[in-house]
């Protein structure tokens, strides 16, 4: 620090966090006010000649200015304008700090908006800043360069996580694939600035402490200037070569804070002491980037994923992010179906997208979730936030309706014979399944016409939740519109013929004989012309062969696919301090580990379209647990299911369904907020490797084929193996890529936000695909299409 003038840029912001301090709707009423407040502030000082107006406010979040611009009369919007242009209060192209559900396509319509907005204003958005998150996806920083957004300043919170490149106050440049460049500067935790004291605290806080010890001095200047030349040295000693550093500061040391005016009254005091050595500077974002551009123009430059360590609080609250992801496809699929928007209904849209942006925001919950859950404002948060994902799902279910309604849907599902219309909404040709049900109590059998083509399709009727279902497989062009008729036709009637070497009296078809090759094989395996599946009653499944590559898939040991794993680490201490002492393992050294024991085979279906088996197994944590597998009898294909009672319990919990394939000669990749990734190799160094929180799900590339698995409920996946380790960071090393991966299904690892109740009764669905083709991105491209299938309803004669 010798011989070095020093500037401290300081930002004077509230960090966002929806939920996490108090009901959501009063921080979000709160935050308005604050900029009302700021532009109050500023304006008397330039009236009276005071020095607030030197004041500098800067909005973290877009969010809460769009809602006060909702509300700000126009002078109120005038003054707003007139102090951006003066460089009072700064704005962010942050919309809000997000974890990875949050979707792309939404969040750069909405970062258009705020950017062509105040154009028309005559000013350039180029900055944006976050706080808290301890990541962002490849997606959400091309949404920032598409939108010509030049800088981004994070302050990610070392809470469970940890800053990328191992070590922050550093900027570096992230590079896209078309080889845009974001200047990225990774700076500290977002209260550095009242650790070091810029606020006066009273009470020393632990993360005072943590990073300055306990002293303190009784000139509250004097403790500030004992501080700053502590953490500059620290900063020097670790090798930071700038003349400048940047710290964030709260109006008091807690989230969704007011602005302060002590702010730019120590600035003052400070600097007429001891302004010769290390002086003091409020800047906006957009200031701060202008002053120290020019100085890291040679900062180092990095490719790949700012993989964030929270994303595993999607867990927490799993049967609302299956809400959320349903919603999600709904959205796109209105999307597909009306592309041009002539026949949905922009108000539902919109109402669709806001509730999106507010589900996929990182809170969670109130602060002490796990500490009280018993409390109202606990409750009442949790409520609020799964409303979020309901209201989406809401809002796209009725654009849904309505656009089907005016296609042609009858809105009617009780007739025994008719008309359906199905529909690819994929811009590609498939084979693909079609399925409606009928409303009925009973229905003997069915004949179905595809009216194109007179062709009778093989259909099979299962049983469905109000009546029947009936399936069959069809060839589709992109965007291809079919209309089928249906009608009962009378079964013919099975008899137990004794003279053939077939069934029984008993009617049990357990004779290996050559009519009937499937019965007599179920209760020992299930297959197709691509995929042969063997289990038995205590040792589980045994084989999941793949019959086009002639590969052995099932991996011996806890990633066994489709068995399901349950972990947990009991409470020695209480539900906090065992949980803030994992630090970033999602489990500790006592973690015990249950591999779920399969206790009896039930045989569903068996037809022409698909045959159906359910795993039963018996599982620690569960009242019921259980494997439902679909296999097509014509397709590559199969759907599986994992139906779960999960039991309440206040130790640390995890749930998983091993997606790891025994093909080592293949290439993992997922897909994050619509960028291709593969993982462990594709990040940024010095970022997370434990888990990742993915849009659709994940393949397996190797030179002919690639498997597809969908994890359509279920985003999060865990890498590596299940038991407590040293944290390594990713080192982009090819080894990386080759770990084992599970869904990570439900987990309650968090001491203060994330939901600790993980009780319910649900299903979570996937499906795995084989296809003939080595490219990644188009792969996914399939997947999506795939998530959406062929979509039927019943139509008028």
């Amino acid at each position: 620090m010798k011989n070095k003038k020093w500037t401290v840029y300081i930002i004077h912001h509230s960090h966002t966090d929806i939920g996490y301090t108090d009901l959501q709707e009063r921080i979000i009423y709160t935050h308005v006010d604050y900029i009302r407040t700021a532009i109050k502030t500023i304006k008397e000082g330039y009236k009276n000649g005071t020095i607030d107006k030197d004041f500098k406010w800067n909005c973290e979040t877009y969010y809460c200015v769009e809602r006060f611009l909702e509300e700000a009369t126009e002078q109120e919007k005038k003054d707003f304008y007139d102090l951006i242009k003066s460089n009072n209060i700064g704005l962010s192209a942050t919309y809000l700090n997000f974890n990875d559900l949050v979707d792309k396509k939404v969040l750069n319509k909405r970062t258009k908006e705020m950017v062509d907005n105040f154009k028309e204003q005559g000013i350039n958005v180029q900055v944006a800043m976050n706080a808290d998150v301890n990541g962002i996806s490849l997606g959400t920083f091309d949404v920032l360069l598409d939108n010509n957004i030049e800088f981004l300043f994070t302050n990610i919170h070392t809470h469970h996580g940890m800053y990328p490149l191992y070590q922050n106050q550093k900027p570096y440049y992230w590079e896209n694939k078309e080889g845009k460049r974001l200047l990225v500067f990774s700076g500290e935790h977002y209260n550095l600035g009242n650790a070091l004291g810029i606020i006066y605290n009273k009470n020393i806080n632990f993360m005072t402490e943590n990073y300055f010890g306990n002293k303190q001095l009784e000139n509250h200047i004097d403790t500030l200037k004992l501080n700053i030349d502590n953490y500059l040295d620290q900063c020097s000693g670790n090798g930071y070569e700038y003349d400048f550093i940047p710290t964030c500061v709260s109006g008091v040391f807690s989230d969704n804070a007011p602005p302060n005016t002590d702010i730019i009254r120590t600035i003052k005091a400070f600097n007429e002491v001891y302004g010769d050595e290390i002086r003091l500077e409020m800047v906006t974002v957009q200031e701060f980037y202008n002053k120290i551009k020019d100085q890291v123009k040679d900062a180092p430059v990095y490719t790949g994923d700012l993989t964030d360590w929270w994303a595993n609080g999607v867990g927490s609250t799993p049967y609302a992010v299956k809400h959320y992801k349903e919603a999600q496809r709904m959205y796109h699929l209105c999307d597909r179906l009306d592309e041009n928007g002539e026949l949905c209904k922009e108000e539902l849209v919109r109402e669709a997208e806001d509730n999106m942006l507010l589900y996929a925001e990182h809170t969670w919950g109130h602060s002490s979730t796990i500490t009280n859950p018993y409390d109202t404002m606990v409750q009442n948060l949790d409520i609020r936030n799964i409303s979020y994902a309901s209201k989406a799902h809401e809002a796209s279910a009725k654009n849904l309706n309505q656009i089907m309604h005016k296609k042609g849907d009858k809105l009617r599902y009780y007739d025994l014979n008719g008309k359906v219309k199905a529909i690819n909404p994929s811009n590609r040709k498939c084979r693909s399944v079609v399925e409606f049900y009928i409303e009925v109590w009973k229905y003997e059998g069915v004949k179905v016409i595809c009216e194109s083509t007179s062709q009778e399709m093989e259909a099979q009727i299962s049983s469905h939740p109000r009546g029947v279902l009936i399936s069959f497989v069809d060839n589709f062009e992109a965007n291809e519109v079919k209309i089928y008729s249906y009608e009962e036709v009378l079964q013919k009637k099975e008899v137990v013929n004794t003279r053939v070497a077939y069934v029984g009296a008993e009617r049990v078809k357990d004779i290996v004989n050559d009519y009937d090759t499937v019965s007599y094989k179920l209760p020992n395996e299930i297959e197709n012309d691509y995929f042969k599946i063997s289990y038995e009653i205590g040792k589980g499944v045994t084989s999941f062969y793949n019959k086009i590559e002639q590969i052995e898939m099932l991996k011996e040991g806890d990633s066994a696919f489709f068995t399901p794993i349950y972990e947990k680490t009991p409470v020695k201490i209480d539900v906090y301090e065992d949980r803030r002492l994992l630090g970033r393992n999602i489990r500790g050294l006592n973690a015990e580990k249950y591999i779920g024991k399969l206790i009896d085979i039930k045989i569903i279906d068996n037809g022409a379209v698909f045959t159906t088996i359910e795993l039963v197994y018996e599982l620690e944590g569960t009242y019921f647990s259980s494997v439902v597998i679909k296999l097509y009898n014509t397709l590559p294909k199969l759907d599986f299911k994992y139906k779960i009672a999960k039991t309440l319990s206040t130790d640390i919990e995890s749930i998983y369904l091993p997606l790891t394939l025994n093909n080592h000669n293949a290439t993992m990749y997922i897909d994050k907020s619509d960028a291709i990734m593969r993982p462990g190799i594709d990040q940024i160094p010095g970022t997370c490797m434990e888990y990742y929180l993915v849009d659709n799900g994940l393949i397996y590339e190797s030179e002919d084929n690639i498997i597809l698995i969908q994890t359509k409920d279920t985003p999060l996946i865990y890498m590596g193996e299940l038991k407590h380790h040293p944290i390594v960071l990713c080192d982009n090393k090819e080894e990386n890529n080759k770990r084992d991966v599970y869904s990570w299904i439900m987990n309650n690892t968090w001491e203060t936000n994330f939901k600790m109740d993980l009780s319910g009764i649900t299903e979570y669905c996937y499906t795995l695909y084989l296809i003939e083709t080595s490219n990644s991105q188009e792969s996914f491209n399939r997947m999506k299409d795939e998530s959406y299938g062929i979509i039927t309803f019943m139509i008028n004669d």
